[in-house]
């Protein structure tokens, strides 16, 4: 893989190696925001506030939301790299 680093005309991407170690990077913040979210909603819960209960609510809704976004972008840099093998087969072909 240090290999493909040095490769002047790009003919080897590491991106598309990368987006599973990137992809479980991301679940860290994502996880850790979430669940300060949830102590947040806790902490203010047992204050008598009711936007506590909003919040601790709202906690897992976010992180699956971010969760998802992250996916979904990861998945169009995949899918522009799997295009782009596609079109190098096509053109080796002829």
């Amino acid at each position: 893989m240090v290999g493909t680093l040095f490769d002047l005309n790009f003919d080897y991407m590491i991106t598309a190696k990368l987006v599973k170690i990137i992809y479980a990077l991301s679940l860290l913040p994502i996880t850790l925001v979430s669940l300060v979210l949830a102590w947040y909603g806790l902490a203010y819960l047992e204050e008598g506030s009711s936007i506590g209960l909003v919040v601790l609510v709202a906690a897992p809704f976010i992180w699956l939301l971010q969760v998802l976004i992250t996916r979904i972008v990861l998945e169009f840099v995949i899918n522009q790299f799997k295009i782009s093998e596609y079109l190098r087969a096509i053109k080796d072909k002829d």
